[in-house]
């Protein structure tokens, strides 16, 4: 891998980038107004393509209200944390995606928790190999 090149806690950052600016409702126009970046930039910020600086990061993390360190996974440093990171990289895609970002706002909703377990568990069943 070059040392330019994204690697997983890249990944990891640019899905909780997306995944705070849709909570805060904002489109990417927005964003890269408040910036001063055209909004295609952040469309590569939010999908891993371009690596953001330490300076980018800080200002996007102020926007959004959060703590830098939210940006990034909890444990990453030991291989637990790393496999943790791999996975929560993944969940946070998922999330980040239009379909998974739907599916997540919808069973938010739902505030019967048997209503929720049925459905966690048909998920379940329907994974199944």
């Amino acid at each position: 891998m070059s040392p330019k090149a994204a690697n997983s806690i890249d990944a990891y950052v640019a899905g909780r980038l997306r995944s705070c600016r849709k909570q805060l409702g904002l489109s990417q126009g927005e964003i890269a107004k408040k910036i001063g970046v055209t909004f295609q930039q952040i469309q590569k910020y939010e999908a891993g393509l371009n690596r953001i600086g330490a300076g980018r990061l800080f200002e996007l993390a102020q926007l959004y209200g959060i703590p830098m360190q939210d940006l990034f996974p909890k444990s990453a440093g030991t291989s637990d944390g790393v496999k943790r990171a791999e996975k929560l990289d993944e969940v946070s895609s998922f999330a980040a995606s239009t379909e998974g970002w739907k599916l997540c706002e919808g069973f938010l909703r739902i505030k019967d928790p048997l209503q929720r377990r049925t459905i966690v568990s048909l998920v379940q069943e329907m994974a199944k190999d």
